[in-house]
C-alpha cells in the first residue's frame, strides 16, 4: 500500500522530510506559499543580477549534513567560501573556513531535495481538518487537497501555530519558539565601492551581516552586488515600515559606517523576513503525534542553523515513515 503524505512547506526542512518520505516508497506532495522553492534558502534575482537575500551560507558540524554537503560539493551545486571578514567596530579582521554556498546561488542548496518530489507553489495554506478518509488540507482560496495518510508542517512556529487547527496541544507547544523578523537589502554597485573584506558582520547596533555578494563562487556580477542584514532589534522596529524607507536608510547607514562617498546604486531593494532569525528554540528535532500522524519540522525545533532545519525535516519523515509502515 502506497501512502499519501503531504508536506507543507518547500524550505530546507520541508524538502529535507519531503526526499525521506519519497525514497520510502511514499506519494508525496508539497505545497508551498511562495512563488518559489527554499524558503530563506533562497536567491532572488533583479533582472539577471541575482543576489543571496536569506541564509548567506551554510556549515556541517554533523556527520548527517556533512555528508549531504559533500553531495552538493560533488554534484556542482555547492563550492566552498572562505572570505576576508571584520567583525565589529574594533575592526578585527580574519579568514574563515568551512563556510559552503550554493551555487550559482544558495537556492541550489535544496534542488537535490526537490527532484522527483511533486511540488505545488503560491499554495497558501489555512489549515488542516481529519476527516474519516485521513487528513484534509485547506488553502486561502477555500479550496482543499487530500485525503492524506499524514501531513509534515515544515514553515515557521507562528504560521505552524495557525495552521494544525484541532491539535490545540501541539499548537500551544510550538508557542515556546520565538522567531524574529530581518530585513534584507540587496545592492548593486556599478563600481566597486566597499572596502577589501568581503564580509561585516555586527558593525553598529542597526547592521548585524553585509556581505560582497558577488564575492562567492559562481557570481561573475560586473561591479559589485552587496546584501545587508538588519539586526532583529532594528528590523522589529520598522518591521512595518515602506521597503523603500528602509532601503535608502539601510543604505545610508552603510554609507556612514565605511565613510563612502555618496554613491547612487544602480540597483537597490529591501525584503522583510518576518520570521527570519531564531531568537529561541525548542531544544527539540522535531514535534510529531504517532497518534495524530501529525509534525511540524523547522529550525527553530532545533536551533538556528540551515543544518537544524534539514535534520529536523529528516526526524520529522522517518518519524512518519515508521508510524505508517
Amino acid at each position: 500500500m502506497t501512502h499519501r503524505t503531504a508536506v507543507i512547506g518547500a524550505g530546507l526542512a520541508g524538502l529535507s522530510c519531503a526526499r525521506v518520505l519519497r525514497r520510502a516508497g511514499h506519494y508525496v506532495e508539497v505545497f508551498e506559499a511562495d512563488r518559489i522553492v527554499g524558503g530563506r534558502m533562497a536567491t532572488m534575482r533583479n533582472g539577471l543580477v541575482p543576489y543571496d537575500h536569506g541564509a548567506q551560507y551554510i556549515t556541517a558540524r554533523s556527520a548527517q549534513f556533512r555528508e549531504f554537503v559533500d553531495e552538493l560539493v560533488g554534484s556542482g551545486y555547492a563550492a566552498a567560501w572562505t572570505p576576508r571578514v571584520t567583525t565589529g567596530p574594533n575592526n578585527q579582521q580574519g579568514t574563515v573556513a568551512n563556510w559552503y554556498v550554493g551555487v550559482p546561488g544558495m537556492a541550489s542548496i535544496v534542488r537535490p531535495l526537490a527532484e522527483g518530489v511533486r511540488i505545488h507553489t503560491e499554495r497558501q495554506v489555512h489549515t488542516i481538518s481529519k476527516g474519516p478518509k485521513g487528513w484534509q488540507i485547506w488553502f486561502a482560496d477555500k479550496s482543499s487537497a487530500g485525503p492524506f495518510d499524514a501531513i509534515a508542517v515544515c514553515v515557521p512556529a507562528p504560521q505552524a501555530q495557525l495552521m494544525l487547527g484541532p491539535l490545540n496541544e501541539m499548537a500551544s507547544h510550538l508557542a515556546r519558539a520565538r522567531l524574529a523578523p530581518c530585513w534584507a537589502l540587496m545592492v548593486r554597485l556599478d563600481e566597486r565601492t566597499l572596502p577589501e573584506q568581503d564580509v561585516y558582520s555586527d558593525m553598529s547596533e542597526g547592521i548585524r551581516w553585509i556581505a560582497r555578494n558577488n564575492s562567492k563562487p559562481g557570481r561573475g556580477t560586473r561591479g559589485e552586488t552587496v546584501v545587508v542584514h538588519a539586526s532583529p532589534q532594528w528590523s522589529r522596529e520598522v518591521e512595518d515600515a515602506d521597503a523603500e524607507a528602509v532601503a535608502e536608510e539601510l543604505w545610508n547607514e552603510v554609507t556612514n559606517i565605511f565613510g563612502l562617498p555618496a554613491v547612487q546604486p544602480s540597483q537597490m531593494s529591501a525584503h522583510l523576513w518576518k520570521y527570519g532569525l531564531v531568537e529561541r528554540h525548542l531544544s527539540e528535532s522535531f514535534v510529531y503525534s504517532t497518534e495524530a500522524r501529525v509534525g511540524v519540522a523547522g529550525d527553530w525545533c532545533l536551533g538556528r542553523l540551515a543544518e537544524h532545519a534539514f535534520e529536523s525535516g529528516f526526524g520529522l519523515g522517518r518519524s512518519i515513515v515508521n508510524s505508517l509502515d
